[in-house]
């Protein structure tokens, strides 16, 4: 089985020296696109255990720490994926079961990191029950593109809330949070989730959209050989 790259998310850091650089690095020192990504999930877990817990010490230094390390931990997650599929494809070691790899530990990372921050708001209601509705609207988005290409599409990345939207709105208000006071910071992070749910059902709509659209497109032009 060959590894479709038609499939690939479109991400420009791919063309940056230092990314190459890296992939090669990690492809030299043997290891797999496979473990990379299982790192990933390792980097969503930490992350999500540090947004759990950071609000639970009274300390700003300690609590600020902890929250940069979850912020910098996302960003850890970030490169594993990049750097899985560059060692896979450029790099030439893609496996039969490199697809299950490329997006299982996605969808962990994200259902881990989105519950940990919603449970670590722990001065406001409700919010371990939104850190839910966001891990489960994430979800959402990965199942509808995975769907269109099911389907014999192309898959779509479209936004506002892709993966890399998600993290990205989540990264700023973490850090941002640091030099908030503790309800302020809270309540920051509770925004964000609230974006990234509204955000990420918004893309939900737009990639089922674009199923619907290309599914009957193609219903309507004539085989060849038809009249």
């Amino acid at each position: 089985m060959t590894f479709n790259v038609n499939t690939r998310r479109p991400v420009a850091t791919r063309e940056k020296p230092w990314a190459k650089h890296c992939a090669v690095w990690l492809k030299n020192k043997g290891i797999t696109p496979n473990q990379i990504s299982l790192a990933s999930i390792g980097c969503g877990l930490f992350s999500s255990v540090c947004f759990l817990f950071a609000y639970h010490y009274s300390g700003e230094v300690i609590r600020g720490s902890i929250l940069f390390l979850a912020a910098i931990l996302i960003q850890g997650r970030l490169l594993c994926n990049l750097l899985d599929g560059m060692v896979a494809i450029e790099g030439g070691l893609a496996t039969p079961a490199g697809p299950v790899y490329n997006e299982l530990p996605d969808r962990v990372s994200d259902t881990l990191i989105f519950i940990g921050v919603g449970h670590g708001l722990i001065d406001l209601p409700y919010a371990g029950t939104l850190g839910w509705i966001t891990a489960l609207m994430a979800l959402m988005t990965a199942y509808l593109r995975l769907l269109g290409g099911n389907c014999g599409l192309v898959q779509s990345f479209a936004g506002p809330m892709a993966k890399q939207h998600r993290m990205a709105t989540l990264f700023v208000c973490s850090l941002a949070a640091i030099f908030l006071p503790v309800l302020y910071g809270q309540a920051l992070l509770f925004i964000g989730l609230v974006v990234i749910s509204v955000g990420a059902a918004i893309t939900c709509w737009r990639r089922g959209q674009y199923i619907i659209e290309q599914l009957n497109n193609a219903a309507m032009v004539p085989e060849a050989g038809d009249e």
